[in-house]
């Protein structure tokens, strides 16, 4: 389904629980009432549960509520809105170490380094914050219908449990094509993998989210070095 495309019914009316949020005209981040409000909790903690179900729930809800967070957002998908609330409510410091790059730095980056087309590697990918960037580089060059995702594809490496549902969502809602693994980089084993699809190809079109539960292992070098993959930021 393409952004701002399709049904126009409001997400209450297709069994979800989102509610019409105010449009935000800055790059101000989502709040945590906000969030328990549009993916309908009373508890932070279990945002990304909800968030999953969303994602792998009705495909005509999850693009209603794809369509309310972009027009929350007036629009703007050139940061991630989730990363403010994320690191004040869900982040795992002490447990795992867990801290994000400030989006300044992120732009930053991707400004020295410039953002290449091919296949992109993100060892700690996080709710996605950097690739963001990244591909936001990349589509902001050109008119939305004339980018096409093929031309960058993302492999994302991600530990925490709380991140890879924000970071399947963020990629998703911005039509992003690659494949996420929910496992530890380091010791090159996944628990899981998701693949995302954009079968149109379509610069305004989400993608779509397959998981594959067989993967148990990974061998992360085998990637590093393939033809023209190469790490943000090298």
């Amino acid at each position: 389904m393409r952004r701002g495309v399709g049904a126009t019914r409001h997400p209450l009316e297709v069994k979800s629980q989102v509610r019409i949020l105010p449009v935000r005209q800055n790059k101000k981040h989502m709040k945590k009432d906000e969030l328990l409000t549009v993916f309908g909790t009373h508890d932070i903690r279990t945002l990304p549960e909800c968030i999953m179900s969303l994602l792998f729930g009705d495909q005509e809800v999850r693009d209603d509520v794809f369509r309310e967070l972009i027009r929350s957002h007036a629009g703007d998908l050139s940061y991630d809105w989730f990363q403010e609330v994320y690191e004040e409510e869900l982040s795992e410091r002490r447990n795992k170490g867990q801290d994000f790059t400030p989006r300044e730095v992120s732009m930053l980056e991707t400004q020295l380094t410039g953002a290449r087309e091919g296949l992109i590697h993100e060892p700690t990918a996080g709710t996605g914050g950097l690739i963001i960037q990244y591909w936001w580089e990349l589509a902001s060059k050109q008119l939305p219908w004339r980018f096409k995702p093929h031309t960058c594809i993302f492999t994302c490496w991600e530990l925490s449990d709380r991140s890879i549902p924000i970071l399947l969502l963020n990629m998703a809602i911005r039509g992003m094509m690659g494949e996420v693994f929910h496992g530890d980089v380091l010791e090159n084993v996944a628990k899981a993998r998701y693949v995302l699809l954009n079968e149109q190809n379509d610069g305004l079109a989400f993608s779509d989210i397959v998981r594959d539960d067989r993967v148990l292992s990974y061998t992360h070098a085998n990637r590093v070095h393939k033809p023209m993959q190469h790490d943000l930021f090298d």
